[in-house]
């Protein structure tokens, strides 16, 4: 086979590939699916809490508000937030995160899908604090269920899509 016959195939099905991964998340509901299962699959260690056990939970007035911790960038916080939520840098260390944080309230932690949430879960596990969860899909699993967000203490109907890509995971907005 030709070199260039060779490249010409390895191109063409590196674009079919591509294709059928935009294909799979263009359904939010597979995307989320796979963000779950990834974030499962990495995460073993930390517990995860699903948008309506969560919603549950901070409705339950016989039951301790958990703290919310969003682990995003400022970019990503100031478009919408869950109601009440913090914002941590999800980059930073355990100390500095736990010096932020009640001692005596549980801790729910959300991203955009689960990865940076359960990667701040870890390292607050790690550092001793076992009332610690994901919120399971993040904040696009949340807005998706449809539920509560706001911005700068108002409701609030977007969020960040994080990337291009990651925008799929988001349920598209009814006209």
């Amino acid at each position: 086979m030709k070199p260039a016959t060779k490249l010409t195939l390895a191109v063409l099905g590196c674009a079919s590939l591509a294709g059928l991964v935009l294909w799979w998340l263009a359904d939010h509901r597979r995307g989320i699916a796979w963000a779950v299962s990834v974030v499962r699959d990495r995460f073993p260690d930390v517990s995860q809490l699903s948008p309506s056990s969560l919603d549950a939970w901070l409705r339950d007035a016989q039951r301790a508000a958990p703290q919310l911790v969003d682990a995003r960038s400022e970019e990503e916080f100031v478009v919408s937030h869950l109601p009440g939520a913090r914002r941590i840098d999800p980059e930073s260390s355990a100390p500095a995160a736990l010096s932020a944080l009640d001692p005596n309230r549980p801790v729910v932690v959300y991203c955009s899908a689960g990865y940076r949430g359960s990667t701040l879960a870890r390292r607050l596990q790690n550092a001793g604090r076992r009332d610690v969860w994901n919120l399971e899909g993040g904040i696009f699993a949340w807005a998706n269920t449809g539920l509560p967000l706001e911005c700068a203490g108002q409701p609030a109907q977007r969020v960040h899509p994080y990337s291009l890509i990651f925008s799929r995971l988001l349920k598209a907005a009814e006209s």
